[in-house]
């Protein structure tokens, strides 16, 4: 059996504050021993992955901007794009105001100083998470929350014309209808079964909403707790929790998963 792994990043396979993968390193190279492909699985734009896709030395595919791209494993990097252009996005602001009910801030709009601030990135990586293709993050001036029951009324209301919103760790996301991390891994996991001839089982580890879409197409779901210790709620009754928070969680996740591979093989052997 052939193991394919999607990771979403932040809070997931980056620790949360430090934005750090050497947590996670442990998990990285086994999968790399056994030959088994990671695909990042991202909210960030495709500029800010590709530099992380190049430190990892992974010469996978990664889904950027919550599924609005596909970045494929090419020596040119042919660059899918499976969302309305950010200009369409933009020209929406008053349908997406008053599907919320109230105003929003797109951090496109928003100095990459005050974003360095909120998101505890560096001057540069703001820049770089300003340059959206596919998706627009936006927060709420209000300071609101909303819970699971708002973004289901909410996204009934934009459905009709082709939109949605997906919450992620910091932000939220304005995005086209049939633009998430689901859709696009599918593509990718087509990509895979005609590239491997033996069979091959699907890996989803990620620790928050915009993840439940990847869930829902993999055959194996990681839930891991975010940086608090908290567990969100997906309605996926076969789903795995790890017991521990960020990349120690992604760890735990991966390792469980191989070791009971090989378990599995011995037993057969």
């Amino acid at each position: 059996m052939k193991y394919i792994f999607f990771s979403d990043l932040d809070g997931t396979l980056l620790d949360h504050d430090t934005y750090s993968y050497e947590p996670s390193r442990e998990a990285m190279a086994m999968l790399r021993e056994k030959g088994f492909p990671l695909i990042l699985v991202s909210s960030k734009t495709f500029d800010e992955i590709k530099i992380l896709h190049d430190e990892m030395g992974l010469d996978t595919p990664f889904v950027f901007e919550n599924g609005g791209g596909i970045c494929w494993p090419d020596d040119n990097g042919i660059i899918e794009y499976c969302g309305k252009d950010i200009s369409v996005l933009r020209e929406e602001r008053q349908l997406l105001e008053s599907a919320i009910g109230e105003p929003v801030r797109f951090i496109t709009d928003v100095n990459a100083d005050d974003i360095a601030k909120m998101t505890g990135l560096s001057h540069e990586r703001a820049l770089l998470s300003q340059r959206r293709t596919t998706s627009l993050p936006f927060i709420l001036p209000s300071g609101n929350e909303f819970r699971i029951d708002d973004l289901r009324r909410i996204n009934e209301r934009l459905s009709v014309r082709g939109f949605h919103i997906t919450k992620g760790g910091r932000f939220y996301y304005f995005l086209s209808l049939h633009s998430d991390k689901g859709s696009a891994i599918r593509k990718v996991i087509d990509f895979y079964k005609q590239k491997f001839n033996d069979s091959i089982s699907t890996v989803g580890i990620g620790d928050g909403e915009s993840d439940i879409a990847m869930f829902k197409v993999v055959d194996i779901p990681v839930l891991v707790r975010k940086h608090d210790g908290t567990l969100i709620k997906t309605g996926i009754e076969h789903i795995r929790k790890t017991s521990s928070i960020g990349p120690k969680g992604f760890n735990e996740a991966v390792k469980g998963i191989i070791e009971k591979s090989s378990a599995n093989k011995s037993g057969r052997a």
